[in-house]
């Protein structure tokens, strides 16, 4: 009664509530352990930060093979210091790119915004980041520094990695580059599961859309099987999206599964 009530006073005044469905983290880890179901998954987290990832899935899958990847010397770091003794995460200082070489790397106030995109002057975000860091907004780039790059692609064939199971992207702002880097692994569908960070917010320079990843997965048969959550530039000021895709034949192996299930 009372929520009907509320509707129709803020109807009155031009307001609509509106209820987004959203995925979190736990509907990601269910959907991925379904659509991975290994008990010793190939991983590979492009974008580690301190490791919190490699954290996630070494709950999910216990006796994966998890290899990384951390360009920022310092959160590198921290990631060997944790899993010094665990001999099946692989660390490597470098970050994932379209091609090997050296790129500038923008290190942030907080190590996780760091990204080899610019930051964009004068938003709402970057202001409320600083405060929250306890920076100068025109400051919030502690430093800069080139980066060893490598691909995808060149990293599993030097390490005789004939498939990843999930990929996980999160690289603020460079997802495409690092997919550009893989296309002999999803031409040949050697990545089973992909999960990518989009930022549709203007934080970093040429923000990306959906076309610039889907145009090298959706050629390859890649399908989005999930999306975190709804929502627009208007309802969030930071407004960003996990997206799920999986390879043909993940999902065809899905539909067989679920066809079998419908059938008991």
């Amino acid at each position: 009664m009372i929520k009907k009530i509320l509707q129709k006073f803020l109807k009155l005044l031009g307001y609509k509530i509106t209820k987004f469905n959203t995925v979190d983290t736990v509907d990601l880890d269910k959907m991925t352990m379904l659509l991975i179901n290994k008990k010793e998954p190939t991983i590979f987290d492009v974008g580690a930060n301190h490791g919190q990832s490699i954290e996630r899935y070494k709950k999910l899958y216990q006796n994966s093979q998890i290899h990384s990847f951390e360009p920022n010397k310092k959160q590198y770091e921290i990631i060997e210091s944790k899993f010094k003794d665990d001999e099946s995460v692989y660390y490597n200082n470098v970050g994932i790119a379209d091609k090997a070489g050296t790129l500038e790397l923008n290190i942030n106030a907080t190590p996780g915004h760091s990204s080899f995109k610019n930051i964009v002057p004068d938003t709402t975000w970057l202001k409320k980041r600083s405060v929250t860091a306890g920076v100068d907004s025109k400051n919030y780039t502690v430093q800069k520094f080139q980066s060893k790059m490598i691909t995808l692609d060149t990293y599993c064939e030097e390490n005789k990695i004939k498939q990843i199971d999930i990929l996980k992207i999160d690289v603020q702002g460079f997802e495409d580059k690092v997919l550009d880097g893989a296309q002999n692994l999803l031409k040949a569908s050697k990545i089973k599961l992909i999960q990518l960070e989009l930022i549709f917010t203007e934080i970093y320079e040429k923000p990306l859309s959906i076309y610039d990843v889907e145009k090298f997965l959706i050629p390859n048969k890649y399908k989005l099987f999930g999306i975190s959550n709804a929502g627009s530039l208007i309802s969030n000021y930071i407004y960003q999206q996990n997206h799920v895709y999986i390879s043909e034949d993940t999902y065809i192996q899905f539909k067989t599964i679920q066809k079998k299930k419908n059938n008991l």
